[in-house]
């Protein structure tokens, strides 16, 4: 079985704001409801002794999103750093963007490109949740996009079977 991707998680300040933004914004789904994570278990995930969080997953399509809200006083130096870029993101393909960025606009996220924009054939805009997570909205699927690029960049094309 070829490999999927089958989570994203993302730093958050409210485990249940952000939950309900990507539930008025996206369409996700809740399927694990906030819970207290500490211990073993937590300090295994961050790598940082004494650390305490409250986590909840969302299905997006076939994915989850993981939403991650540090609690206690024991906050890790990588996940006190500042997000102001636009890499990392979490790349969501909707079925209209407009639409999307009107709902995103709506549930408090904030565009970070003026207006949508074409990749190829795919309609694109870069915007933030209400805890500066990027997220891309396309409106083709990763096929597109691919194919975009092989097409301003033959040299790129995989050699090997698909």
């Amino acid at each position: 079985m070829p490999a999927t991707v089958h989570h994203v998680g993302l730093q958050v300040s409210d485990v249940d704001r952000a939950g309900a933004f990507y539930e008025a914004a996206l369409g996700a789904r809740w399927m694990v409801m906030p819970l207290a994570f500490e211990g073993p278990g937590a300090v295994q995930a961050m790598g940082h002794e004494g650390v305490k969080l409250r986590l909840a997953m969302l299905g997006l399509g076939d994915a989850m999103l993981e939403l991650f809200e540090f609690t206690g006083d024991v906050v890790p130096e990588w996940a006190q750093r500042p997000r102001d870029n636009r890499l990392p993101h979490l790349a969501v393909q909707v079925d209209d963007t407009d639409e999307a960025l009107t709902r995103i606009e709506a549930a408090g996220g904030k565009r970070i490109w003026p207006e949508v924009g074409r990749f190829g054939r795919a309609r694109v805009i870069y915007v933030a949740d209400p805890d500066g997570n990027v997220v891309e909205l396309l409106d083709k699927p990763p096929a597109d996009i691919a194919g975009a690029l092989l097409r301003w960049f033959p040299q790129a094309t995989p050699t090997g079977p698909a």
